[in-house]
């Protein structure tokens, strides 16, 4: 299931992965998304989709889901910003733990800015992450270069990566 990590769809494709579920509020992103994937997508807020009604819709117990993707918003965060730490923006991260809590896929993936990691927004990130290891996961958090992973552009990345 993908929350907004659309560039990573394809890998996922590529791997052998069914893409079940995309959830978004950018209309736009979810048609591409739709047009490239034929996957279903909900344009919505993800602060308005219930884990149970995720389930329900996959017909999917607890636990059955293979991998959750997330890339949550980074306009707070980055360093190309104002990294503003009161973007409102910023907790939907913690919507994407919630979603984690209550799916309990095999794996979560989510990807995000370094900038989260550095500065005003170290604590933010000290946060988040006390907060996907509270879930039981094994957690690992590393800054990446895409370029390095055969993506056509040299971007530093933030990934979290857990385990069941």
């Amino acid at each position: 299931m993908v929350f907004r990590c659309w560039w990573s769809a394809l890998g996922y494709k590529l791997g052998g992965f069914k893409e079940l579920l995309g959830i978004d509020i950018d209309e736009t992103a979810c048609n591409t998304f739709q047009h490239n994937f034929l996957a279903p997508v909900w344009n919505r807020d993800v602060r308005t989709v219930e884990v149970t009604e995720v389930l329900q819709y996959l017909e999917l117990e607890v636990g059955q889901l293979d991998v959750l993707d997330s890339s949550p918003p980074c306009v707070g965060f980055s360093i190309c910003g104002r990294r503003d730490i009161q973007d409102k923006r910023n907790d939907l991260f913690l919507e994407t733990v919630r979603f984690i809590e209550g799916l309990r896929p095999k794996v979560f993936l989510i990807e995000n800015v370094p900038g989260l990691m550095t500065g005003k927004l170290k604590g933010k990130f000290n946060q988040i992450f006390t907060r996907l290891k509270s879930t039981g996961y094994k957690l690992r958090c590393k800054s990446i270069n895409t370029i390095y992973y055969n993506v056509p552009q040299s971007r530093q990345r933030l990934i979290f990566l857990g385990v069941r």
